[in-house]
């Protein structure tokens, strides 16, 4: 809504600016479908370092996409990071449990003997800041450092129009027995309708920033993330589970190299993911780079395999210009031999303060013969001290 829009931006333009501490974003955007409009806020005081707001508000694009406020959060902070409390919309993302988007409340407090306690509560978002009666949303997540290692325990229950939506508990643990290792596993369990709804597990091992290995596996399950109230949480469940490993090298300064091969089982079939790519800085700054990557995926209903190139420059401190490529090769040639896609883009920094960009982007796929898109921002930021 236009009126909710407009308050949150006087709200967050007052208080903290008082004090000189604003920095305030606006975008203009213009697309081959309709304009639209992007509010960026941030504020801050150096008086009063421990309070911060924020916010981000899509100014709508015309017709159906009404504006909308998507965050507005103030942040008010302990100077001795013994805690903090934010209020306002905002996404809450606690351990293991899904996030979600809230109106509402989210503390954090450190206590003695390496405790930390989050708790928050709320109503969830709903589009257009439409009000229903009866939906709220409660959780909370304790955790405690044990020597190298930090274990903590969630509980979420979300209602909607009264009836039970969500219901989970959650764990999650990290340890790094020496600075070059780190071992990290989560998992989540649906209480409302009895299962795992995730699992996260990886170790890593590292050399000097020049070499990283890592293991992962995981473990989804579609009708536990998705609410109880929904009509596809009946239709079936098919959890999919992936494990693989991957891997980064700095085979020279400015050259990184990257794989990961992974196996991802579906539906009791097995499918292959791999992907390679290289990237090499052309400058010591980065301004100036190229990368080319190659992925192979495999799915139930066709898998394909493509390939990328991008490449970045910096003109100067005016201008910069990015171009994608890629290129994708379905199993099924019923569906088209090949997908092409390209991406250019340039940025025009004229003064301090002030951006335009421009892109265009052209593809063909199999729902279409072909399409072009293109898109305009024009960016104007402010600071005040």
């Amino acid at each position: 809504m236009i009126r909710v829009a407009a308050a949150a931006c006087v709200v967050l333009a007052s208080a903290p600016a008082l004090a000189g501490g604003l920095r305030l974003r606006g975008d203009a955007l213009a697309t081959t479908h309709a304009p639209a409009g992007l509010l960026v806020l941030e504020g801050s005081d150096r008086t009063r370092p421990w309070l911060d707001a924020e916010a981000l508000v899509w100014m709508g694009a015309g017709g159906e996409a009404d504006a909308d406020a998507l965050v507005i959060v103030v942040e008010l902070r302990d100077p001795a990071r013994r805690g903090s409390l934010r209020l306002g919309r905002q996404v809450v993302a606690t351990g293991a449990l899904r996030p979600i988007h809230l109106d509402g409340a989210a503390a954090r407090v450190r206590l003695p003997a390496r405790v930390e306690l989050e708790a928050f509560g709320g109503v969830p978002v709903v589009p257009g800041l439409g009000p229903r009666g009866y939906d709220w949303a409660i959780g909370g997540r304790g955790s405690r450092r044990l020597g190298d290692a930090r274990v903590g325990v969630a509980w979420m229950q979300r209602r909607d129009r009264g009836a039970l939506a969500t219901h989970e508990v959650g764990a999650d643990g990290r340890w790094s027995p020496e600075r070059s290792i780190d071992v990290a596993a989560s998992a989540a369990w649906d209480v409302a309708d009895p299962g795992l709804a995730s699992l996260d597990a990886s170790a890593a091992w590292w050399r000097r920033r020049r070499l990283r290995v890592e293991l992962f596996a995981s473990q989804r399950s579609p009708s536990h993330l998705l609410p109880a109230t929904s009509l596809f949480s009946v239709l079936g469940d098919v959890p999919a589970r992936r494990l693989g490993t991957s891997g980064r090298w700095r085979a020279a300064p400015r050259l990184d190299l990257r794989a990961t091969a992974a196996a991802r089982v579906a539906g009791g079939e097995l499918f292959a993911e791999v992907a390679a790519d290289a990237h090499l800085r052309l400058d010591e700054r980065g301004t100036r780079s190229a990368s080319l990557e190659l992925l192979r995926r495999g799915a139930p209903d066709g898998g394909w395999t493509g390939a990328r190139a991008t490449a970045t420059a910096a003109l100067g401190e005016t201008w910069s210009t990015a171009a994608e490529v890629e290129l994708v090769v379905p199993d099924r040639m019923d569906r088209g031999a090949i997908w092409p896609w390209a991406l250019g883009a340039v940025t025009y920094r004229p003064a301090p303060g002030w951006e335009l960009a421009a892109a265009i982007e052209a593809s063909a796929s199999p729902e279409v013969v072909w399409r072009v898109d293109g898109l305009a921002r024009l960016t104007r930021s402010w600071e005040a001290r």
